[in-house]
């Protein structure tokens, strides 16, 4: 599955990372963007993104109902968790969790089905997501873990936000900095009882392969190639069974532990998607550091910090 996302790279920056080579021009291109009024919601980049935020998303310029001479993809910022097109009233009260649609059943689903038939099928590009290991045993502490797709050169992390931003860009060459990890989801447009549009999506996840299982039995289908990427959404000439059969667990990703302040998806330190060693000893409690120092226990109602709610 697909709770937590890194995205925390400027919109100029973004348009150059999610940059692709154009045959007909023979020329690398920037997908232009456009905004959506999305409830007043906009795009603000942070390394722990959490469903309802807004992301930017990359779909076919063929869903723009428009003159203006455009790219062939284009990104659209949108809110994270699809909103369902029958839901009436606030849009985040619908009660149902659509961060993530499962491929199994895709086709068959009362909210994906009509989308994906549709061809409304789109690419969420980032720099990760997180995933928690839910293969310990019970009553163990889940250890957060930073997922990347794995890079031509590792002398930039991605996770460092100067590798982006130093990175140079030009049509002819393309870009140079370090590599989106690109997943295939859905979107849909909601209209509120007040007539407003909002743009929302979903991720497609999957069962895991060997290489991922340890850490999770659910992986969202990443696209490993731009030639993935273009299939996925060229909506006109693939059709939604070709398409879903294109999606398969991928081997080509990286991983480190996190700090535990991911955990909390309120916290946007820049530090959390950063690696830790988790053997290293934790700092000590500050109220225990300073009993410590007095050499007398605390008193009996002294209140600790509690642990970090996991989201």
């Amino acid at each position: 599955m697909c709770g937590r996302i890194s995205c925390h790279m400027c919109r100029p920056d973004y348009r150059k990372a999610a940059s692709y080579f154009d045959e007909s021009r023979g020329l690398y291109v920037q997908p232009d963007w456009i905004d959506v009024p999305n409830n007043g919601l906009s795009y603000s980049p942070s390394t722990n993104m959490a469903p309802t935020d807004v992301l930017p998303v990359l779909i076919s310029k063929e869903h723009e109902q428009t003159d203006d001479e455009l790219s062939q993809r284009i990104i659209k910022p949108m809110m994270w968790g699809m909103i369902p097109p029958w839901h009436k009233g606030e849009y985040k009260s619908h009660g149902l969790t659509t961060n993530n649609c499962r491929i199994e059943s895709l086709m068959e689903s009362r909210l994906y089905g009509k989308p994906l038939r549709n061809g409304q099928r789109c690419v969420i590009g980032c720099q990760g997501f997180y995933e928690w290991q839910t293969t310990k045993g019970k009553g163990q502490p889940k250890q957060p873990y930073f997922i990347k797709a794995s890079q031509k050169c590792e002398a930039d992390p991605v996770e460092e936000l100067d590798s982006w931003e130093k990175a140079v860009w030009d049509e002819t060459a393309g870009w140079s900095g370090p590599q989106l990890l690109m997943m295939a989801g859905l979107f849909d447009v909601w209209t509120s009882p007040e007539g407003e549009q909002m743009f929302s999506f979903t991720i497609i996840t999957m069962e895991s392969n060997s290489s991922f299982s340890w850490l999770h039995h659910r992986i969202p289908a990443v696209l490993d190639s731009d030639e993935m990427v273009a299939k996925w959404l060229d909506h006109k000439q693939i059709s939604a069974v070709a398409a879903v059969r294109l999606l398969h667990p991928v081997t080509s990703l990286t991983w480190h532990p996190v700090s535990m302040l991911v955990n909390n998806s309120r916290n946007k330190d820049s530090n959390c998607n950063k690696p830790i060693d988790p053997q290293k000893p934790k700092p000590v409690n500050k109220i225990m550091d300073s009993w410590l120092k007095r050499g007398a226990p605390p008193s009996a109602d002294a209140k600790f910090p509690k642990k970090p709610k996991e989201n």
